[in-house]
């Protein structure tokens, strides 16, 4: 916040914290444990990590999808898979992008053939239901199981952290999944 003074110069305000703010973070705190060693601020670490190399090996696996089902005879669906991690705040975020065509793709749908008629099996206009597209599951399925197995791998690194917390506070927890 800006505050003019009367020769016409200004100052931004300094808001500082209040004393009652400052205990407030420093109760946030585990006694006797530096606050690297948190358990939030490592199982943040662990998640960005697992992300970062998560990423392209669900990359790699949709290529390997596309060649094994023989899409993208120019490849311009193989080249325009990207993936990016990023951290913001407490949260940690895998992105893949691709031609918004591989979804019709994966549906078996495009040059004629609408989800309606390929779910249906009746043709919407005569003459409509020549086409040959048939579905070729390259994302949808793999997406679900990477969707899982990234669910597998969060709940161990929960768990590993919980079970360090509990050894260094003398603690015995059994966690099963």
């Amino acid at each position: 916040m800006k505050r003019f003074l009367g020769d016409g110069r200004s100052v931004r305000a300094v808001w500082k914290k209040t004393a009652t703010e400052r205990k407030s973070v420093g109760s946030q705190t585990i006694p006797g444990l530096a606050n690297n060693e948190l358990p939030e601020i490592k199982l943040r670490a662990m998640n960005e990590e697992m992300m970062k190399q998560f990423m392209p090996i669900f990359r790699d696996r949709l290529k390997k999808n596309l060649i094994d089902l023989n899409i993208g005879h120019e490849g311009d669906l193989d080249d325009s898979i990207h993936e990016k991690s990023s951290k913001n705040g407490d949260s940690v975020t895998g992105t893949l992008t691709f031609n918004f065509y591989g979804r019709f793709v994966d549906w078996g749908v495009g040059k004629g053939t609408s989800l309606l008629e390929l779910q249906t099996g009746v043709a919407l206009r005569a003459g409509r239901m020549n086409s040959r597209r048939k579905p070729k599951p390259w994302f949808g399925l793999q997406y679900a199981h990477e969707l899982q197995r990234l669910r597998e791998l969060a709940a161990q690194n929960n768990q590993q952290i919980l079970a360090e917390l509990a050894a260094q506070m003398n603690v015995k927890v059994e966690i099963k999944l």
